[in-house]
C-alpha cells in the first residue's frame, strides 16, 4: 500500500466504485514548513484526477500567511483552524475574520467559484445588495501552463445559522417563521441570478442528465426494480425537453439549503463552486435559472422528508416562488413549469450521488424517483 491509498477512503474522494490503477505524487509545493502535494491517481481507460493533500494540516496557518501575506494580515492568518463540517472539500478558519476552503479534487481552467465570488464582491462595491461573503482571493498553481485553484480565501461570517439545520428543526413549527424566510429567500435568489447576468461563462448546451450512471449504480446496489422508472422519466424529459423563456446566465449550480447562511434575518450564500461531480466546463456553463430554482426545491424535499411533513414543502416552495416571482416580474406558473423539467433531473444527480457517497441518503431520491414529482 502506498501512503496515497487511504485518499480513496476520504470523504472528499469522486473516484468511489472505480478501479484504481495507480496513485502516485505528481508534484509538490513546498509552503509554510509543510508540503502540499498533488496527488494523481489513474483509473481504467486512462482516465485520471488530481488531488491536493497537506503533509501537517496544523500548519495551513503558515501556509495561508506566505501565500496570502501580501494582501491579508498575517497575524491573522496565522491563527486558522479546522472547520469540523462533512463536505467534499477542507475547511479552516478564524471567526469573524476568514475562511479558506482547500479544494480536494483538482481540475485544469478557471474555477467558478473563485470567479463568481469575485464578481458578487465586485457588484457588493458598487451598490448591489450583499448576498454572499467577500472574496479575499484564490490559492491558485500552475505547471506547464496549466492553473489548477487549490482554494479561495473569504470572509468568514459569524453567529449565523446554516439554513439546512433551521428548516429540518422538527422542534420548530412556526409556519409563518418558514413562510416569510422562504419568501425572503426567493428574493435573495433572485437578487443573486440579477447580479449574475453579465458573468461571462462557457457555451450553453443541452443539459446532461445522468441516466445510465444511475442505472449502473442501481445495478451495482440491488435496486434494479427502479430501472423501468428511470427510463419512463428520460421518456418523458426527451418529449418535453427544456425549452423555456429564461435565457441561459451563469447561475450558482449546487444551489440548496445547505449553501445558505441565515443572520439577521437575512440570508447569506455560500459555495459558488457547483456540482462537485462535474467539470470545470460544465459549472462554468451558461444555464437557465430555472436550475437553481429547481435545486431549491428540491431541497425543500429533503427538509420535508427529515420533518416527515409533506406539507412542509408545499408551504415552503410556494413562498420560495412568490418571493422570486416579486423580485423578478416573472409569474409564478412560468417559474414552475421552467422548473419542472429541471426538478427531474435534479432528482436523477441526487440519487447518483446518494447511492455513490451517502447511501444512507438515498431514501429520500427515491421517493421522488418512485412518486414521479
Amino acid at each position: 500500500m502506498s501512503n496515497w491509498d487511504s485518499i480513496t477512503q476520504q470523504r472528499w474522494f469522486m473516484g468511489k466504485g472505480r478501479k484504481v490503477y495507480s496513485i502516485k505524487e505528481y508534484d509538490s509545493l513546498l509552503i509554510g514548513d509543510t508540503k502540499i502535494s498533488i496527488v494523481e491517481i489513474r483509473f481504467e481507460k486512462d482516465e485520471c484526477d488530481f488531488y491536493a493533500t497537506i503533509e501537517n494540516e496544523s500548519k495551513i496557518g503558515t501556509v495561508l500567511a506566505e501565500y496570502f501575506g501580501q494582501r491579508f494580515p498575517k497575524e491573522v492568518l496565522l491563527r486558522a483552524k479546522p472547520l469540523n463540517a462533512e463536505q467534499s472539500n477542507s475547511a479552516f478558519y478564524s471567526k469573524g475574520e476568514f475562511f479558506f476552503k482547500l479544494y480536494r479534487r483538482l481540475q485544469i481552467g478557471e474555477h467558478p467559484e473563485a470567479e463568481i465570488m469575485n464578481h458578487l464582491s465586485q457588484k457588493t462595491a458598487q451598490g448591489f445588495p450583499k448576498i454572499a461573503p467577500d472574496f479575499y482571493g484564490d490559492f491558485s498553481y500552475t505547471k506547464s501552463g496549466d492553473k489548477r485553484t487549490l482554494g479561495i480565501l473569504e470572509e468568514h461570517i459569524p453567529d449565523a445559522k446554516n439554513a439546512w439545520e433551521i428548516f429540518t428543526d422538527v422542534k420548530s413549527t412556526d409556519t409563518e417563521f418558514y413562510k416569510n424566510a422562504t419568501n425572503q429567500l426567493g428574493r435573495t435568489t433572485a437578487i443573486m441570478h440579477k447580479a449574475l447576468k453579465n458573468l461571462d461563462g462557457t457555451t450553453p448546451q443541452t443539459e446532461e442528465v445522468p441516466y445510465d450512471k444511475l442505472i449502473g449504480l442501481l445495478k451495482a446496489n440491488g435496486k434494479e426494480n427502479l430501472i423501468a422508472r428511470v427510463e419512463s422519466i428520460r421518456s418523458q424529459q426527451a418529449q418535453e425537453g427544456y425549452a423555456g423563456v429564461l435565457e441561459p446566465q451563469r447561475i450558482h449550480g449546487d444551489y440548496h439549503l445547505g449553501q445558505l447562511l441565515y443572520k439577521d434575518g437575512k440570508f447569506i450564500i455560500l459555495d459558488f463552486e457547483g456540482e462537485p461531480t462535474r467539470t470545470l466546463e460544465y459549472r462554468r456553463r451558461l444555464r437557465s435559472p430555472a436550475a437553481d430554482i429547481a435545486g431549491m426545491l428540491r431541497s425543500f424535499a429533503y427538509a420535508s422528508a427529515v420533518r416527515n411533513d409533506k406539507e412542509f414543502e408545499q408551504v415552503t416552495a410556494e413562498a420560495f416562488l412568490q418571493g422570486y416571482s416579486q423580485e423578478s416580474g416573472i409569474p409564478v406558473p412560468q417559474l414552475k413549469a421552467e422548473a419542472s423539467p429541471y426538478v427531474l433531473g435534479k432528482a436523477i444527480y441526487e440519487a447518483c450521488y446518494e447511492l455513490e457517497f451517502r447511501p444512507d441518503w438515498f431514501w429520500i431520491p427515491e421517493a421522488a424517483l418512485k412518486s414521479g414529482l
